[in-house]
């Protein structure tokens, strides 16, 4: 029998680690001034951090910043000042030294653009414009793959109920993918992820219930299809944020209802089976009220809520993939900061994330949490090239590599995963010897496995992207 064997990289800092609770760490203080209420995630490229806050700045309608893992650094970016955008929501994405990004307002009509600029804050470019026929009010983040960006609006389109587009990273060859109509969902606010050709996203509303769906689409608009239907009592209402992917399976958060009431995280089969209630928040001791994304590390789920812990302010939580030891890493208390939004990220044995109110400035805070506990298991590390399998050269690269496997003949499949665990490249291996373009991609470090399609492991290494 033929074995298939699929091979998956993932960016340092997504898997392979265990959790206990750790230390707090006070990165920025917003003052109004460097930004204010924070509603996105953080990149982070090298020591650098980059993110955006939705009012505040010069023009109190929102900032670019970066600052380093350690606090020092920090620069404002760019200021929205309405022309060019205005009140992000979403989270920026990353490719090499440019960042792309979303508004929810401001550019020539008012209702949201899209733009691209340097990682110093240089070549500024509006891409779209939204004008309502074309959407209007983008409230997620942009996806990235092979240089086309897809997103969703929350509003406007052919049948007012928001879009699923696309168009090239210099703004051209904008598509409508796909209009929502309320029956197949409506007003989504998160971001869409990637796997073989098929986008999956969610909306806040719509639906059988008119509570929201778990999708999938084709990139061409095709074979579009509602995975879930969220009805409010048993598997809760209205996610806000995005999905993420492993395997056959896709993970989320809703914000509301479900068994204890201020929502709850779920897994669910890319094809709709096998949903599972993995968390009930319950706006006490279990949080309440997520907005923003699960990321996946190994077996482990790291997420934020909004409400509840022992202060009612918000809490950053792990849990097992399978619904299983759940654990609060930190409880926000107002002095370290109040309402998280967003979602985490995670580098190295550091979490890191922002919150939208208050702590020592008044108006969110950049954090982390650090443990030492938090590990990457070294046994990755280690190359399979004893096993005369596979090898990768040149490493390090500047993101082209071939990937050899010497011994296998089968046809094989390679997937690339991103720290939020979103499949960003998936291609067949049609030769022993196969190039691998990544140079999309920021620097840093890449692991991958071998696994057969039964899912043994025949052999795992890493990757180094230097630029």
């Amino acid at each position: 029998m033929k074995k298939v064997i699929t091979i998956t990289l993932i960016v340092l800092g997504s898997s392979f680690l265990n959790y206990c609770q750790g230390q707090y760490i006070d990165i920025h203080n917003f003052n109004g001034v460097t930004g204010e209420a924070p509603y996105g995630s953080l990149v982070l490229s090298g020591s650098k951090l980059f993110g955006m806050t939705s009012v505040g700045g010069t023009g109190n309608y929102g900032v670019v910043f970066s600052v380093d893992t350690n606090g020092n650094n920090y620069k404002n970016i760019l200021n929205f000042n309405g022309t060019n955008g205005k009140n992000p929501h979403g989270s920026l994405t990353l490719s090499g030294s440019k960042l792309f990004g979303m508004t929810s307002a401001g550019g020539t009509s008012n209702l949201g653009l899209v733009f691209s600029i340097d990682t110093n804050g240089n070549n500024y470019k509006d891409i779209l414009n939204f004008n309502g026929t074309n959407g209007l009010t983008p409230k997620g983040s942009l996806l990235l793959y092979r240089n086309k960006l897809y997103g969703m609006v929350s509003g406007g389109g052919i049948l007012d109920s928001g879009t699923v587009f696309s168009l090239d990273t210099n703004g051209s060859n904008y598509k409508d993918i796909f209009n929502f109509n309320y029956t197949h969902g409506y007003a989504p606010f998160g971001s869409l992820i990637y796997a073989s050709g098929i986008l999956y996203g969610m909306t806040s509303a719509g639906g059988t219930s008119n509570y929201g769906v778990v999708f999938s689409v084709d990139t061409n608009g095709n074979n579009y299809k509602d995975i879930l239907n969220f009805n409010g009592t048993l598997n809760g209402k209205a996610p806000q944020g995005s999905l993420i992917r492993s395997g056959a399976k896709l993970f989320g958060m809703v914000s509301e209802n479900g068994p204890g009431a201020f929502g709850l995280a779920f897994a669910i089969d890319t094809n709709g089976s096998n949903y599972k209630d993995l968390l009930d928040f319950n706006g006490t001791n279990k949080g309440g009220t997520p907005y923003g994304d699960l990321i996946l590390s190994g077996n482990n789920l790291f997420g934020m809520a909004s409400r509840g812990g022992t202060s009612g302010y918000g809490v950053a939580f792990s849990i097992d993939t399978d619904g299983s030891n759940y654990m609060d890493i930190l409880n926000f208390n107002g002095t370290n900061g109040e309402a998280p939004y967003g979602s985490l990220i995670l580098s190295g044995n550091v979490l890191f994330g922002m919150v939208s109110q208050h702590g020592p400035g008044g108006y969110g805070v950049v954090f982390g949490i650090r443990d030492s506990a938090i590990k990457i298991d070294n046994s990755i590390n280690e190359l399979v090239s004893n096993s005369g399998v596979i090898s990768i050269y040149p490493s390090p690269s500047n993101g082209t590599f071939t990937l050899s496997l010497s011994k296998i003949n089968e046809k094989c499949i390679v997937e690339i995963y991103n720290v939020l665990g979103e499949n960003i490249y998936r291609t067949a291996l049609s030769s022993n010897n196969t190039k691998i373009n990544l140079s999309g991609q920021p620097k840093g470090i890449y692991f991958y496995r071998v696994l057969e399609k039964e899912g043994n492991i025949v052999g795992s290494g890493k990757v180094l992207i230097e630029k």
